[in-house]
């Protein structure tokens, strides 16, 4: 009996540790939405700016230095955007992750509740049930790698698109002391 409390302690103790991460993702994904919000504003921005379609004295009497000081912050704005993209994804996938971590801990303690009971003393039925609790878990479980080899992908793939995108700024001359 004492084990048992000990254990819905620890549970309630996992869940409250679980909401926490869950409430810290949220608030990431709200920055994360407020900065690509005023990065966009800002990048329509020099959009414009490079199309001289704004009409402010500096933008008809621009130079060839000041184009290559817009584009060179476009760029910029450009891997900024993308970084925040990727953040985006990856809090994604965590909350993915803490939600079957949420439901595989809740598995766990329906099969401790069901395994407390030897097998001689339980139905057919509730035998099934246990192989079917497990059957989930392990699911889970795969599910779960799942989403780090998923994650690992998306990493390889940020960096091509980096290596692309830092092929592309050096063939149009530009320098690459922002990155």
């Amino acid at each position: 009996r004492k084990q048992e409390k000990m254990e819905q302690r620890q549970a309630r103790h996992e869940n409250l540790k679980r909401l926490h991460r869950a409430q810290v993702i949220q608030r990431q994904l709200e920055e994360v939405e407020e900065r690509q919000r005023v990065l966009e504003e800002r990048g329509v921005k020099l959009e414009k700016e490079l199309r001289g379609e704004t009409d402010n004295e500096f933008s008809r009497n621009s130079s060839s230095a000041d184009e290559t000081q817009l584009l060179q912050t476009w760029f910029k704005l450009v891997l900024e955007k993308n970084k925040l993209v990727r953040y985006e994804s990856e809090l994604m996938i965590f909350a993915q992750e803490l939600e079957l971590e949420d439901c595989q801990s809740q598995l766990q303690q329906k099969l401790r509740r069901r395994m407390a009971i030897h097998d001689s003393k339980k139905s057919p039925q509730e035998l099934a049930e246990e192989q079917q609790v497990l059957g989930e878990m392990m699911r889970m479980v795969e599910e779960r790698d799942r989403l780090v080899v998923l994650l690992e992908e998306q990493r390889l793939q940020e960096r091509a698109e980096d290596k692309d995108l830092e092929s592309f700024v050096l063939s149009k001359g530009y320098q690459l002391n922002w990155m």
